[in-house]
């Protein structure tokens, strides 16, 4: 991250090319210096805005370090504050996603996702299948995965979508070491295997490529840039889950209720964010239509992209969700490395 306190911490830039003579013991401006995990919490404070310049989604992502369905749901609930897309949960809780009065406005890119999920239609029903959705769906994470890839918020293990392949490889490749661990020692406990060689393979070499299997989540390592922007994001996590009626109210005379909602949706606060709300004298509508409904609908989203299971009647889709069922914006505030 940026050298200096918290403020240059999350605050500093890419240096400029340093002058040809300096000051002994100066310190250049965007000096950077590495800092572990732990330390970054310290350096986070409370600020009372999100982030300049980045969306809801990719706040998430900064902090968690991952692709998933969280992030996706982030991306719709951003979209959702911005009125490009309407939300609505019906008397019997159901949800409908619609058009919204600004979705002409959106970006190319997310306005053909848009337009894969619509299909022509003006409004979409959430809660059971839907070949339109679940196709959009999969292409906000091709998306997301091209922006992180190009942002250049970390220096090593950019993060990318999970998938069902890599969830499989990790089950496979577990039982297979914890298989070769115990024939080994069977075969040790024979007498079969005393040289050097199978000695160390078993003591040394299997040990630490199960660690590495492991810890791998941890090798992600976050640029300067990057540290600055998850310290912003981790600050403004601190707000609103801290966040009470006034708060909310404030949030709501601003016009700027519905941009906090859906970065209590990214950021993983969005319980709190809801007491406060209710705790306000807000209109409850906001509750019923705005992007909260992301997080607290969860289980509707889901089922909306998941294909029924090959022994369902009524057939099997092509398109196979990596995540888990109910986590769509339920997460946040957790790196994937440290105490975030």
């Amino acid at each position: 991250m940026f050298a200096g306190g918290a403020a240059d911490a999350a605050y500093g830039t890419v240096p400029a090319p340093a002058p040809p003579l300096r000051p002994p013991g100066s310190r250049a401006p965007g000096e950077v210096r590495l800092v572990a995990d732990e330390q970054m919490d310290e350096l986070a404070t409370t600020e009372f805005a999100p982030p300049d310049g980045i969306a809801p989604w990719q706040g998430t992502v900064l902090l968690r370090e991952r692709i998933d369905d969280e992030s996706i749901g982030a991306w719709f609930s951003g979209l959702a504050a911005q009125d490009v897309i309407t939300l609505t949960r019906g008397s019997h809780g159901d949800v409908t996603l619609g058009v919204g009065e600004k979705f002409n406005s959106v970006r190319e890119d997310d306005r053909k996702v848009l337009s894969a999920l619509f299909h022509g239609r003006e409004q979409v029903r959430l809660g059971k299948y839907d070949k339109g959705f679940a196709t959009a769906w999969r292409k906000v994470r091709a998306e997301q995965s091209d922006a992180i890839g190009r942002s250049g918020w970390w220096k090593r293990h950019t993060p990318v979508p999970a998938n069902g392949l890599e969830v499989l490889w990790q089950y496979f490749f577990l039982s297979g070491m914890s298989l070769l661990v115990v024939f080994g020692g069977a075969l040790s406990a024979f007498g079969w295997i005393d040289t050097p060689p199978a000695a160390f393979l078993l003591a040394v070499a299997v040990p630490a490529v199960a660690a590495f299997a492991l810890y791998r989540s941890l090798l992600p390592a976050r640029s300067a840039p990057g540290s600055a922007l998850a310290l912003r994001a981790e600050s403004f996590r601190r707000f609103l889950k801290a966040s009470e009626g006034r708060h909310v109210e404030w949030a709501w005379k601003q016009g700027r209720l519905r941009q906090y909602s859906a970065w209590a949706v990214a950021l993983g606060a969005a319980d709190a964010w809801q007491q406060a709300m209710e705790g306000s004298s807000v209109p409850p509508s906001e509750l019923s239509t705005g992007p909260l409904l992301v997080y607290s609908t969860a289980q509707s989203w889901s089922t909306t992209y998941t294909p029924p299971s090959s022994s369902d009647s009524s057939g099997a889709g092509g398109f196979s969700d990596g995540g888990g069922g109910s986590s769509v914006g339920g997460g946040g505030g957790g790196g994937s490395s440290g105490s975030w």
